[in-house]
């Protein structure tokens, strides 16, 4: 398989992607200005909005600051003060109705809700130990819907689910003639690229002690790589790659008792791998180049083995080659690195990185190398 064939078939794959780019985000202001560019959540809790603008100073926002932001999927957060006489607090609109709904972090990282009552223009907090005391206050006067006994809350458990169906369930007792809105807000967006590149690879081999010294034969790898992003600096990464593996050991002096001639041994190791690496990120800055690193594990499925191990004698004209199995059908290990984004205004963005990989290819009692390491570089192109 070559580099052009399949980049041409996985190019098809990314030609939806063109649509599906995101338009700028929102911000609207307490002052009722409504501020577009590209936002960022942050702090603790994720209280705190950052907006990156084209030719303006970054700016950061608090819950006193901002009424919501979102993007254009609609809002992704508002400000709301929780309690009579509390703060506002960021949260994000779950169910909007004659009672609403509302989720947030706590200290944790935990999702924990609010509800916010009938008129009323601050949250009450529903905290997991003591759901049924919020559940009492705010959520009374519906028959088919009785606190006092655990049953209710068994049917609507403590999660985002659980709780939009009591909710719904509430507002539909007590206004029926009012809808609630259900909303499935989220900041998750998904960017499809291309990658190509090219590897450097060395094989360990476990019970062979005379493959001589490594030559670093240049291998290359291209796929296709999904990205799911958020509004914070985390994301995560898959890729599905065709990787062909190069390497090249000897010729050493291969011991051959007390023959009258000298034997040369040259291993050449050469097969392809399906890679499928799942990788965490970590993103730094926010201008147009965002250094970043990740790491993740990867699975790899070995096919293709055109390895040789190849003996010369001297007295003799031509080597006596043999096929040579290398690794296993599959691969097991980990990968990491680092690199940098180019993000503009326009698409496409792109990308250079290198990456280690540490690959475990054999679990059975192989002749050859139960592992290998490869160092990458690749430049992708994302939509």
């Amino acid at each position: 398989m070559k580099i052009p064939i399949l980049l041409s078939i996985l190019g098809l794959a990314t030609l939806p992607a063109f649509a599906q780019r995101s338009a700028p985000d929102y911000i609207v202001t307490t002052a009722g200005d409504t501020l577009r560019g590209r936002i960022q959540i942050f702090g603790p809790q994720n209280q705190m909005v950052r907006l990156f603008r084209e030719g303006a100073a970054t700016a950061e926002f608090s819950p006193t600051e901002v009424r919501s932001y979102g993007d254009r999927s609609g809002q992704l957060g508002v400000s709301i003060p929780v309690g009579p006489q509390g703060a506002p607090q960021f949260v994000v609109p779950l169910v909007q109705g004659y009672v609403s709904l509302y989720s947030g972090e706590n200290e944790r990282g935990k999702s924990h809700f609010f509800l916010q009552p009938a008129d009323s223009a601050y949250l009450v907090p529903v905290p997991p130990t003591t759901a049924r005391l919020a559940y009492l206050r705010v959520l009374s006067g519906c028959p088919s819907l009785d606190f006092a006994y655990s049953t209710t809350e068994k049917r609507y458990p403590y999660t985002e689910i659980g709780l939009k169906r009591l909710v719904t369930a509430y507002n539909e007792c007590r206004q029926p003639q009012q809808t609630s809105r259900t909303l499935r807000n989220t900041s998750a967006r998904v960017a499809v690229g291309l990658k190509a590149g090219l590897n450097s690879s060395s094989f360990k081999y476990a019970d062979d002690r005379y493959v001589g010294s490594h030559t670093n034969t240049i291998g290359y790898q291209a796929g296709v790589m999904f990205h799911l992003g958020s509004k914070t600096q985390f994301s995560v990464q898959g890729e599905v790659s065709y990787v062909a593996l190069r390497s090249v050991y000897g010729p050493v002096n291969f011991p051959n008792g007390y023959a009258a001639y000298t034997t040369l041994r040259t291993l050449t190791v050469h097969y392809s791998q399906i890679q499928v690496p799942i990788l965490f990120r970590y993103s730094f800055g926010h201008q147009n180049l965002r250094p970043y690193v990740n790491a993740g594990p990867v699975y790899g499925l070995n096919f293709q083995n055109k390895s040789t191990d190849s003996y010369q004698d001297s007295d003799k004209p031509a080597p006596n080659t043999r096929a040579y199995t290398v690794a296993g059908s599959n691969s097991f290990g980990l990968s990491g690195g680092a690199g940098l984004l180019w993000q503009g205004t326009s698409f496409p963005n792109l990308s250079l990185e290198v990456r280690y990989e540490k690959m475990l290819d054999a679990t059975g009692f192989y002749r050859s190398a139960p592992s290998h390491e490869s160092l990458r570089l690749d430049l992708g192109i994302w939509f």
